[in-house]
């Protein structure tokens, strides 16, 4: 039988609760409530801490009241709330959502805390009922609605424009600039091409931020991905953009057609024609005008 290996951190935020009015709830949520991908030994603990004194959780003693933490820091977060997130002994990560009770109300009647809770979510405190609120709002099968085709088109030319924009700044000699817009900007554009073509050709359940990826894309995105990484060297930066496009492209065709969607074929054909421009010939040409 495995050993949870948070119980202590929960047992001290339970009795805190107990012997404070301000905390209303505490909430469970992430691997630790799944049953589909359930949480092994490097996963966190992920808590809603509902509460009156916000403040007591950012600037207080609260955090450390559970144990001896290495690393913590504050992020924005869902619901217009904060995040603590730290590094308790044990290499144990605790992140908590610290949310007012009006902002926890908001969240779980918008549907953002539902984004978070529907693959599973315990309550560790509940004062005020919130659980019957949470079976109102929250559903425990997994849904996402398709793209329309005005953010697929938007999203597709927005590609193609960021195609181009990073060549030429690989062109231009700015390789740190062309590196990370080819790994960060346009990778995100193009994981939401395969989060809708994975959807839409095998109903995948599909992750937010890519997690899990590599169980729910199919083979042939999986492999494809391969060339789409490139080391911090131009030559390979432009093989791994020609990749990325391809494979972006050939996505993004297949749900237009599926869809009967418009598809941005002069963009596509647009951002090709640029990227054929040789890299090397450039760099010389930049290399001589300094």
């Amino acid at each position: 039988m495995s050993t949870d290996r948070y119980a202590d951190i929960k047992s001290g935020i339970c009795g805190a609760a107990e012997r404070d009015e301000d905390i209303r709830a505490v909430v469970v949520i992430g691997s630790s409530t799944r049953d589909n991908v359930p949480a092994d030994e490097y996963s966190d603990l992920d808590l809603f801490i509902v509460t009156r004194a916000p403040e007591s959780w950012f600037s207080g003693e609260y955090p450390n009241r559970f144990g001896e933490i290495a690393v913590s820091f504050i992020e924005p977060t869902l619901g217009g709330g904060r995040e603590r997130r730290s590094i308790y002994d044990g290499y144990r990560d605790v992140d908590m959502i610290v949310l007012t009770p009006e902002q926890f109300a908001a969240a779980l009647g918008e549907g953002v805390a539902g984004w978070v809770m529907n693959r599973g979510y315990r309550f560790l405190c509940d004062k005020d009922n919130y659980a019957a609120e949470a079976a109102r709002y929250v559903s425990p099968a997994v849904s996402r609605a398709p793209m329309p085709e005005e953010e697929f088109v938007n999203t597709v030319e927005d590609f193609f424009f960021h195609n181009i924009w990073t060549y030429k700044k690989l062109l231009r000699g700015e390789l740190w600039a062309a590196k990370m817009c080819a790994d960060g900007y346009l990778k995100n554009r193009l994981l939401k091409m395969i989060e809708e073509y994975s959807a839409e050709e095998s109903g995948a359940d599909v992750w937010h931020d890519g997690r899990f990826l590599d169980r729910w894309a199919d083979a042939s995105v999986r492999e494809e991905l391969k060339g789409c990484f490139a080391r911090y060297d131009a030559d390979d930066c432009r093989k791994a953009l020609l990749a990325t496009h391809a494979l972006f492209a050939r996505l993004a065709r297949g749900i237009a057609e599926n869809r009967e969607f418009c598809y941005p074929e002069k963009a596509e054909m647009c951002a090709a024609e640029f990227l054929k421009r040789p890299l090397a010939l450039e760099n010389e040409r930049e290399k001589k005008s300094f």
